[in-house]
């Protein structure tokens, strides 16, 4: 929980920050003076071009969540897919950033939700099962990657970053595009240091179908995502995301600028064999 003065340094960090820059959108519609209400999130929902709506149909709603979940039902995923409802805690940077993920994404967070509380209704065993990981590993520190050259791609897999972000540094910049998904990642750049690190989904173009970068939106990955989180093949565990140290990313932090920034090899890691 953070006091309004906090929330007032935390919006100018994120506004001013380069890791961020699909989430500014909605961070300038909030009241710049006083910690957002639930009515006022509730209230952007409803203007928002494009109403949000969870698998089963329902509108989605922000509430408080001030109680423990007594029952199965009232748990966070189920309260979403059930009744519509994202529980929200009041002055909670890691929760509106979640709410403001639901703005950008707002049919892979539905199609995600759904595809939660599929795993946790079979889950008997209560246990922790690796779709269920996979699933919340993306849903913290998610990141989508749209690459338009599988020659990159494979560099980005086998974590080569030198080569990836240094000596093909105009490739990178001009045939792939990198967005936050993981809302407790965005919360993350608000602080940000060497050691950040997403775990990337892998699309490429052709499931896009554009052919400049330039026309790729967050609207056109929202959708396409929104396709590919059902799919079963799909965040079976962990491991199906790939390791991503955002920082690396030319144009989203100053530092990567100078080429020995890649040579921390604490940060950018070789792959296990």
């Amino acid at each position: 929980m953070v006091n309004d003065l906090e929330y007032l340094r935390g919006q100018k960090i994120l506004l001013k920050s380069d890791l961020c820059a699909d989430i500014k959108k909605y961070l300038r519609m909030l009241n710049l003076c006083d910690w957002p209400s639930l009515d006022e999130l509730n209230g952007m929902a409803i203007k928002r071009s494009g109403a949000m709506y969870n698998a089963n149909g329902m509108s989605i709603r922000f509430v408080d969540q001030s109680n423990r979940p007594q029952t199965f039902e009232d748990g966070f995923e189920q309260r979403t897919f059930l009744l519509g409802e994202v529980p929200v805690r009041q002055k909670n940077w890691h929760d509106l950033l979640n709410a403001l993920t639901w703005f950008l994404f707002p049919n892979s967070k539905a199609a995600l939700n759904a595809r939660h509380f599929a795993v946790l209704k079979n889950n008997f065993s209560n246990s922790r099962t690796p779709e269920g990981d996979a699933l919340t590993i993306f849903d913290e520190d998610g990141m989508i990657v749209i690459s338009q050259s599988s020659t990159l791609t494979d560099l980005l897999v086998n974590f080569e970053w030198i080569e990836l972000f240094s000596k093909r540094r105009e490739m990178v910049v001009k045939h792939m595009s990198f967005f936050i998904f993981g809302h407790g990642l965005l919360e993350k750049t608000m602080k940000p240091y060497v050691g950040m690190t997403g775990k990337a989904l892998i699309l490429n173009d052709t499931e896009l179908n554009l052919k400049r970068k330039s026309d790729i939106s967050v609207l056109d990955v929202d959708l396409v995502l929104s396709q590919v989180i059902p799919q079963k093949h799909n965040f079976l565990s962990g491991r199906s995301l790939s390791p991503l140290p955002i920082l690396g990313i030319p144009g989203w932090w100053a530092g990567n600028e100078d080429p020995s920034f890649y040579e921390n090899k604490s940060y950018f890691r070789k792959k296990r064999k």
